[in-house]
């Protein structure tokens, strides 16, 4: 399938986004996992065909799993600004959104932006991984 095909997509009708929400939950799994690329990538597809508002959450959690990627290159600027783009989207589906705690994922994702800036580009290799943040999800149908 071609690019211009999946950018010509016709978008999903909330019935259909519902009946694809499994991948939603994959990918948040996986980045959980600390599987980040493969996270974006399993969420990219739905984003792609996904209506406002549903589509401005997948690509905040495709920016926040791309932002790790980016730190695991050792790509501090890249880092920052994706965590800054993720933490603007993430802000208007507070409190939670598709069973997703996004409150917490905002805060936690805030925090992590905070500290690796803390650090700068000489010493920001030695943040703690462990305070990557963890997307906690209850499985809904509600779109």
């Amino acid at each position: 399938m071609s690019d211009t095909t999946l950018r010509n997509a016709a978008l999903l009708t909330p019935e259909q986004l519902r009946s694809r929400l499994d991948e939603f939950y994959q990918a948040v799994q996986e980045f959980n996992d600390g599987y980040y690329f493969e996270s974006h990538e399993t969420l990219e597809d739905l984003w792609m065909v996904t209506p406002e508002p549903e589509r401005q959450l997948f690509q905040a959690i495709i920016q926040l799993a791309a932002a790790f990627v980016h730190l695991s290159r050792g790509e501090l600027p890249g880092t920052i600004k994706l965590l800054d783009a993720a933490c603007d989207k993430l802000s208007d589906f507070t409190p939670e959104a598709l069973g997703l705690d996004v409150a917490a994922l905002r805060s936690a994702a805030g925090l992590a932006r905070s500290e690796l800036a803390g650090l700068g580009p000489e010493q920001f290799l030695r943040w703690d991984l462990a305070h990557i943040p963890v997307m906690t999800a209850e499985r809904s149908t509600a779109v």
